[in-house]
């Protein structure tokens, strides 16, 4: 999947749930620098190595994000982001003990390659269909990035800048609609805005053409 925030690199992944993050990371992470799958995380070996149980053991992160420093400050630590099935990080069992030992096992093992990865100085993420697939922001998220590539005329994105300051600041696309050329598609350019980060479209509701919004 392309990542409009990186000038449209090609991401990998593996599942569904996965591509659903990369949409929200790369939709709503207004910070965002790049995204690399599988990513190189120790000096020799593939993953990152921890202990657990007693055994050496070695975890492949999903991705890594990387992230740029706000207001021109340093960059923040990369993240090492897991993204896994609900299921697979509190599984069930017909034997309600069973599934309790189940789940604490679980819990412990990400603690320690969160406490692990925090020790090699990285930021750590788990990320499940609960914190990914919340409606309307995916459906948005999709939306938005129709709007967030290289291809989105410069000009259109200019004069709907202008625009906005001709508006108060909590409005609305049907109002942006009203100050904005004919030929200048106003869903279009709120979209683009706010994928810049610009305005803040109604986060409660599906992004049609009457979504109000406030200046950020």
């Amino acid at each position: 999947m392309r990542i409009t925030r990186n000038g449209n690199v090609q991401v990998p992944f593996e599942s569904h749930l996965e591509r659903d993050w990369l949409i929200r990371t790369d939709a709503f992470d207004f910070s965002l620098k790049s995204i690399v799958a599988q990513p190189r995380v120790h000096e020799t070996k593939r993953g990152l190595p921890y202990r657990f149980e007693g055994k050496p053991r070695l975890w492949i992160p999903d991705f890594i994000r990387i992230r740029h420093g706000r207001d021109g400050l340093q960059d923040p630590p990369p993240v090492l982001v897991e993204v896994k099935p609900w299921i697979r990080i509190y599984p069930e069992h017909l034997n309600r003990h069973r599934q309790a030992e189940l789940r604490a096992r679980e819990k412990a093992r990400w603690r320690t390659i969160r406490q692990t990865a925090y020790a090699r100085g990285f930021g750590f993420e788990l990320a499940t269909e609960k914190e990914i697939r919340i409606e309307p922001s995916l459906l948005n998220a999709v939306t938005m990035r129709r709007c967030a590539d290289g291809f989105f005329p410069e000009a259109s994105e200019r004069i709907g800048r202008l625009a906005l300051l001709r508006l108060p600041p909590e409005s609305g696309i049907p109002h942006l609609a009203r100050v904005l050329p004919p030929d200048v598609d106003a869903f279009a350019v709120a979209l683009r805005l706010a994928w810049r980060g610009e305005i803040v479209l109604d986060p409660s509701e599906v992004w049609t053409r009457t979504t109000s919004f406030v200046r950020a």
